[in-house]
């Protein structure tokens, strides 16, 4: 019983000391703290990982702060469980990133789990970015490691081919000399193209044929298709893999464009031989079999 009190003692100590470090690092850092009302998620992050809508964001107001307490409002729908107790027991020991105008770059979470807890002040790393593109791959780096659905993994895809688009157009507005080092011979758009997919696929960490397969499904979902959003989510509850939702789609899209038949088209001929011949006129007329045991004569 007493070595296992001192067991705990060591552990708790151990984790004192631990978070103790972190703090001095902090210090080392010169690392300022800043009230988290104050603070603001950043439209992209809160786009791709938080299900927040940018109107949302741009509704925040820190002296009534209209998204603290109701249901359906932005701390309620961002999970941060794991980081209430680490976080009230040892303060945020990672600073928050942020840039000039105090939009989180990183650590949108723990402003959360924060603003949860109604801790006064956080740690925070202001960061300075030379434009929007650098700013939003910072984004991208930031969570480079984290666990993603699928869906979060398709909102990155999309985010990358838009950042390699506007690099790309950046390196052709520099000359003809950077365009002819960047696309090399034989450079086309198809082939910019299947390099940017493979850079993106790689980003997110898929392989290049599974992405192809990914995004097919996810196009199809955006643009309404019930089906493909049905299969989406089960990408990313994990209940189904990309290639069977891409499959699974693959046959509904065959199935949906077949022709429609009409039951007269569907119809089969009884036998060549059943033709019945009208008393009164004389024309004659085939015997064909429909559903349901019902049948229609039709005209020879």
């Amino acid at each position: 019983m007493e070595t296992s009190v001192i067991k705990q003692v060591e552990q708790s100590k151990s984790g004192e000391l631990v978070a103790e470090s972190k703090r001095t690092e902090i210090e080392a850092k010169l690392i300022t703290f800043k009230d988290p009302m104050t603070l603001i998620p950043h439209p992209v992050s809160a786009s791709l990982y938080g299900e927040i809508d940018e109107m949302e964001i741009r509704g925040w107001r820190a002296d009534k702060s209209p998204f603290l307490n109701d249901n359906t409002s932005i701390i309620q729908r961002m999970d941060v469980t794991d980081l209430l107790k680490s976080i009230g027991r040892d303060g945020i020991l990672v600073p928050l990133i942020i840039n000039d105008d105090g939009v989180i770059i990183s650590g949108s979470r723990r402003w959360i789990a924060a603003l949860k807890l109604g801790l006064p002040s956080v740690p925070v790393e202001l960061r300075s970015f030379k434009n929007e593109i650098e700013e939003k791959q910072a984004i991208l780096d930031y969570n480079r490691y984290r666990e993603k659905s699928f869906s979060q993994k398709m909102r990155e895809a999309e985010l990358l081919k838009e950042i390699e688009a506007k690099k790309a157009k950046r390196r052709m507005l520099a000359g003809r000399r950077d365009l002819t080092l960047t696309s090399g011979e034989g450079y086309s758009p198809k082939r910019h193209e299947r390099e940017t997919a493979a850079i993106v696929a790689a980003r997110v960490q898929m392989k290049k044929d599974t992405f192809r397969k990914g995004e097919k499904v996810w196009n199809e979902a955006k643009e309404g298709n019930e089906e493909a959003a049905q299969y989406v989510k089960g990408m990313d509850d994990e209940t189904k893999s990309v290639n069977s939702a891409f499959l699974a789609l693959k046959k509904a899209v065959i199935v949906r464009d077949e022709p429609k038949l009409s039951e007269l088209q569907r119809a089969e001929s009884v036998d060549s031989g059943e033709v019945v011949t009208c008393p009164q006129c004389g024309k004659s007329f085939r015997l064909l079999h429909l559903s349901r045991r019902r049948h229609k004569l039709i005209e020879c």
